[in-house]
């Protein structure tokens, strides 16, 4: 039996499981059967919802007790409190498989990857809509991806990241009122039916020759591995090819790995670093060949998809 909780906050294997997004609700899942035990404000919605049983609960651990005392339970430790954890295991046997259900979910479904391909869209016309007039700063670009992105009906996948001038010498930099320079590195994605999008691309404002080509070469790196792909077979590989691939361009080693799955988080299986045996096929990929130096940094960042066969760019 695998039980998952889904409490305050989204969490990516209940919905994966489950197929809805319910606060503070219980998965029970047994193969053929599954069943969710929800509160009383949140009946009505899982009833309709619901393809399996739906159980009320008023005292959630109580509710739990029936369906696990005795029994040995897969669980998700890292979406569940220790202090709901232990309370549980009074009743069960618990056993963490977080790992295998990320490893699960690095395989998309032709229907998932359709979904991140939406959100790769949706954030790529929200770059091209940005209005470069109007905006003075880094917040102000900030601004106008929020205020895009809720407009459009959607949310954001993670905080955006607008640098511009030293600023973009650092990869997680947050936005501020530093005006803008010739040089704006953005950094962003929304989510379409909780399917995130990651995106990265430079804005060269003043056609720095130096800087356009240095930026070109990032592009041919992230197209150059996304073609390789169908030849690679884990993650380490990603890594290793990247890391040739940074060093023959004549770029400073990256601080950060080439890239990331993406899926239902913004960071998911398979993992890109040195000692990866993470699987690539199936997955769903950022790919992000970067540079950071003194006075500035550049970062190129497409998400891709590769069903096993063929690499396509969302």
């Amino acid at each position: 039996m695998l039980l998952l909780y889904r409490g305050e906050n989204f969490n990516a294997n209940f919905f994966h499981k489950s197929g809805l997004d319910i606060d503070h609700s219980f998965l029970l899942d047994e193969g053929a059967r599954k069943t969710l035990l929800v509160s009383g404000m949140n009946e009505a919605f899982a009833r309709s919802r619901f393809k399996g049983r739906v159980r009320v609960y008023k005292d959630a651990v109580k509710g739990l007790s029936p369906f696990i005392k005795g029994r040995a339970v897969e669980f998700d430790a890292s979406s569940m409190s220790a202090r709901m954890a232990n309370h549980i295991r009074k009743s069960c046997r618990l056993k963490d498989v977080s790992q295998e259900l990320l490893k699960a979910r690095s395989k998309k479904t032709p229907a998932e990857a359709t979904l991140v391909r939406r959100a790769v869209k949706e954030t790529k016309e929200i770059f091209e809509s940005l209005d470069w007039k109007a905006a003075k700063t880094e917040e102000d670009i900030h601004r106008q991806l929020l205020l895009m992105t809720f407009e459009r009906g959607l949310e954001p996948a993670f905080e955006p990241i607008v640098s511009s001038g030293v600023g973009t010498s650092f990869p997680h930099y947050r936005a501020q009122k530093r005006k803008l320079g010739p040089l704006v590195l953005i950094d962003y994605g929304v989510r379409f039916g909780h399917y995130c999008a990651d995106i990265t691309r430079c804005f060269i404002r003043d056609n720095d020759k130096k800087k356009k080509e240095q930026y070109e070469r990032l592009q041919d790196i992230c197209y150059f591995i996304s073609d390789a792909l169908p030849g690679l077979d884990k993650g380490k590989d990603v890594a290793k090819l990247a890391e040739e691939l940074v060093a023959k361009a004549g770029f400073p080693k990256m601080p950060h790995a080439i890239g990331h799955g993406v899926g239902l988080d913004i960071h998911e299986f398979p993992r890109l670093g040195p000692k990866s045996d993470d699987r690539l096929a199936g997955a769903t990929l950022a790919i992000e060949p970067s540079f950071y130096l003194k006075k500035y940094g550049m970062r190129f960042e497409e998400t891709v998809w590769f069903d096993g066969k063929k690499v396509r760019v969302l």
